[in-house]
C-alpha cells in the first residue's frame, strides 16, 4: 500500500516542436514531462534518446499501424501495474526503435507513475514473435475460437494461408503480437533500463479525464489530415472503427451479429445515431466535431459506395430533424454545405 502524499496535477498541452510540427505534451504540476525526465535522469542513455522533447508522444494516433495504437491505448486503460509507452522515435512511429516507458500503477482512486525507463529487448526473436499473433491459440478467447478455430488458428507460420491472412489482417495480427509478445518483454526488467524515479500520484478521475481528452483530440487531429487516399469499403470500416477507443470490439460485435459488415448499418450505429443524439442534446461536445468531421471525410475522399453511405444513410437521418440539421451545418465546411444545397438536395 502506497503512503498518502500530495497529489500532482497532470494535463496535456499542444506545443510547437519545430516550425512545422505541433504535438501534445504532458505537463505535471506545470512542468513539461520531457524536462522532468531530463532533470531526473540518473544514468547515461544511448546516444540519440535525449533530449526527450525531440521524441514523439507514443499516445499519438498517427502511428504507422492501428494495431500499435490499440496496443498503447489498451495499456493506458489497463488495471495492471505495467510499463506504458510514452515516447517513440519520431522517424519510425512504431516500436522498432526508441521506446520510453513509464511504469503505471492504479488503485481505485489513484494513478501512480513510479519510474521511467528505456526499452532494450535483449532477447528479441522474430520467430518467437510471429508465433504470438493469430497463431497464439493459448491466449484465445471463446469468441476467437468461434471466429478462427476452423480456419487460421491451426495453420503454421509461413504457410500460404497464414501469409494471406496476416496480409489482409495486419492490424489484428500486430496487436496480438504486441499483447502476447512485446508486453511480455516489457514486463521483464532485464529488457528495460530504468533511468528515472518519478513517484507521481494523480487523482484517478482527473487522470482518466485527461486520457479521454487526449484520445478525442488525437482522433480529431487525424481526421484533419489532408491529402488522403481514396476511401474504399475497407478504408471506411477502418475509419469508423478508429473513432472510439473500443472501436474494434464494437466492430467485432457487429460482425458477430450480422455475419459480415453491413456498411450502412455499421455507419448508422457508430456515426449516425450518436451524432444525431449529440446534436439533439444541443450541448457542446468534442464528439460532435469528431463525428461531423468523419462524415465530411467520408464524403470528401470516399468512393461511390462510401459516399452513398453518407448521402443515403447519414445525411438523410440528420435531416429528419430541422434543429439537428441546422446545428450539423455549424460543424462542416462551406464546400460540403454547398454540395448538400446545390447538388444533393436537387438530386
Amino acid at each position: 500500500m502506497k503512503e498518502e502524499k500530495q497529489l500532482s496535477h497532470i494535463e496535456k498541452r499542444k506545443i510547437q516542436k519545430n516550425a512545422n510540427w505541433f504535438d501534445f505534451e504532458w505537463f505535471i504540476d506545470g512542468n513539461s514531462f520531457s524536462e522532468i525526465l531530463k532533470e531526473k535522469k540518473s544514468v547515461d542513455l544511448p546516444k540519440g534518446i535525449a533530449p526527450f522533447n525531440d521524441l514523439c508522444p507514443a499516445w499519438t494516433k498517427k502511428l504507422n499501424y492501428y494495431g500499435d495504437v490499440r496496443f498503447v491505448w489498451n495499456l493506458l486503460y489497463s488495471e495492471e501495474r505495467t510499463p506504458v509507452p510514452v515516447y517513440l522515435c519520431p522517424d519510425d512511429l512504431d516500436f522498432s526503435c526508441i521506446v520510453i516507458v513509464v511504469e503505471v500503477e492504479k488503485t481505485k482512486d489513484f494513478v501512480y507513475w513510479n519510474k521511467a525507463g528505456y526499452v532494450n529487448i535483449k532477447d528479441y526473436s522474430f520467430d518467437e514473435e510471429k508465433h504470438c499473433g493469430i497463431l497464439c491459440i493459448e491466449n484465445y478467447s471463446d469468441s476467437d475460437w468461434e471466429k478462427y478455430g476452423d480456419n487460421i488458428a491451426l495453420e503454421t507460420a509461413e504457410s500460404e494461408e497464414w501469409k494471406n491472412w496476416i496480409g489482409k489482417n495486419w492490424d489484428e495480427e500486430l496487436y496480438r503480437r504486441r499483447i502476447n509478445y512485446t508486453l511480455k518483454k516489457y514486463k521483464n526488467d532485464d529488457n528495460i533500463l530504468w533511468f528515472a524515479d518519478l513517484d507521481f500520484s494523480f487523482d484517478r478521475n482527473e487522470y482518466e479525464a485527461m486520457l479521454n481528452d487526449y484520445w478525442n483530440e488525437e482522433t480529431l487531429s487525424v481526421l484533419d489530415k489532408p491529402n488522403r487516399n481514396k476511401i474504399d469499403f475497407n478504408g471506411c470500416v477502418n475509419l469508423i472503427k478508429s473513432l472510439c477507443r473500443n472501436g474494434q470490439r464494437k466492430l467485432d460485435e457487429h460482425i458477430e451479429y450480422y455475419g459480415k459488415v453491413l456498411l450502412h448499418v455499421y455507419a448508422a450505429d457508430e456515426i449516425g445515431k450518436p451524432l444525431f443524439e449529440l446534436l439533439e442534446n444541443a450541448k457542446e461536445d468534442i464528439r460532435i466535431n469528431i463525428l461531423s468531421k468523419a462524415v465530411e471525410v467520408m464524403w470528401r475522399y470516399g468512393d461511390d459506395e462510401t459516399r452513398n453511405v453518407v448521402e443515403v444513410t447519414l445525411l438523410e437521418r440528420l435531416s429528419d430533424n430541422e434543429n439537428v440539421w441546422n446545428r450539423f451545418g455549424n460543424y462542416i465546411s462551406e464546400d460540403f454545405k454547398n454540395y448538400i444545397r446545390n447538388e444533393l438536395k436537387k438530386s
